[in-house]
């Protein structure tokens, strides 16, 4: 038997009210649930190691159920879907890639992948679904279609799987989907020369897929609550590193310079997971400025104020004195860019309030001293508008 390259799937389907139609019997969202469940039950039959999550799009994604192998929860999600709107499939495409992103942060990432079904028609009101496409194929997300009803000259469908190495399916009736089905549920035979292994190992890939660590206040209340049941009332403040409130490196409190991992909530000084990253000898993780929760083994990225106190340290000799005007200024001012003035890091990067991308029709506030990004309404929870990168007190002029 072929070994297979597990993989998570987004099934990506169209519920928008073209689908109602009956040119494919009984409707097109029949034949489409129909031959997704084919693609499932297939391939489980020659690979158990793949997952596959729902998103179903019409005005606005919807996430239908979360990466599972249990077919039975994804046969009964697919059967409880209903039809209306019109069809969001730019943001569809962009809430499917932050699906993939949160799993490729995880440790043996399985190989990211996407298929929307759609009749290739979208509101011209929604997200460029050209410029999602450009966004997976900087993270090597394939985007596999199911093209139903007439061809267009513009075809976004085609050009969206071209652009990101997909397949593309034009379907002429329900037969030619369940054949589509089925040629993609045996398309995972693993060959050798891996690209995605190459780019998960690529510091720059690294550093932008990799999760923000959030502060005390930044812990929701589920969250706080959740840690005093674990850790009890005493020590859900104190560094599991050095288990100390007080880090030893600044003699900060943990309030100042204490961080949680966003997937399991573990606590630790910056400082001393820093070092903790530096004792592990990873040269492309040290090099991406990331490294992996001690615990839960998430993908985390290191504050920069971190890893550049660390290369100044080590740069500048003890006789060099700093230029005053290298000094952090008390201020800063706000830039207010549109989704479409980014460049390809500002494409990539996440809000460090929300750590959601960024999309376009949202007003996004940049900090002009170090360059940090966030969504208008993100920015306005900063305590006293200070950035929580470099620490600078941001005016919107």
């Amino acid at each position: 038997m072929s070994e297979r390259l597990p993989e998570n799937i987004v099934i990506c389907l169209d519920t928008s009210r073209s689908m109602y139609r009956t040119d494919y019997q009984p409707n097109r969202l029949i034949c489409s649930i129909e031959a997704v469940k084919k693609l499932i039950s297939e391939r489980f039959a020659d690979d158990l190691s793949s997952f596959f999550a729902i998103v179903a799009f019409s005005d606005k994604p919807k996430q239908i159920l979360e990466f599972t192998d249990i077919k039975d929860n994804l046969f009964q999600s697919l059967s409880s879907l209903t039809m209306g709107g019109e069809s969001a499939m730019g943001e569809a495409l962009g809430f499917s890639i932050k699906l993939l992103i949160s799993e490729l942060r995880k440790i043996a990432a399985k190989a990211p992948r996407i298929l929307i079904i759609s009749d290739g028609n979208y509101s011209k009101s929604s997200i460029d679904p050209l410029k999602m496409a450009r966004l997976a194929q900087g993270l090597n997300i394939k985007i596999d279609s199911f093209r139903l009803g007439e061809t267009s000259t513009q075809n976004i469908l085609k050009r969206i799987s071209d652009l990101t190495g997909g397949k593309y399916y034009y379907n002429n009736d329900a037969q030619t989907l369940y054949q589509s089905a089925h040629d993609l549920a045996i398309s995972n035979i693993k060959t050798y020369g891996n690209t995605r292994q190459s780019l998960i190992e690529n510091p720059g890939f690294l550093r932008k897929i990799a999760a923000d660590l959030l502060r005390v206040q930044d812990l929701t209340k589920d969250q706080e609550q959740r840690l005093l049941q674990i850790r009890g009332l005493a020590d859900y403040k104190k560094c599991s590193i050095c288990f100390s409130d007080t880090n030893p490196f600044t003699k900060s409190s943990f309030y100042v310079s204490g961080r949680y991992c966003p997937n399991c909530q573990t606590p630790f000084h910056i400082h001393c997971l820093n070092s903790w990253a530096e004792s592990q000898k990873d040269n492309k993780m040290r090099s991406a400025g990331t490294v992996r929760c001690p615990h839960c083994f998430y993908l985390l990225k290191i504050p920069t104020e971190v890893t550049q106190a660390q290369k100044l340290t080590s740069l500048v000799k003890p006789r060099i004195r700093m230029p005053s005007s290298s000094k952090t200024p008390e201020r800063s001012e706000a830039e207010t860019l549109k989704f479409k003035d980014l460049d390809t890091d500002g494409i990539f990067s996440s809000c460090p309030v929300c750590n959601f991308i960024f999309e376009e029709g949202q007003k996004i506030i940049r900090c002009s001293n170090c360059q940090t990004l966030y969504h208008e309404q993100c920015f306005q929870e900063l305590k006293d508008s200070r950035c929580k990168n470099c620490g600078v007190n941001i005016e919107i002029t």
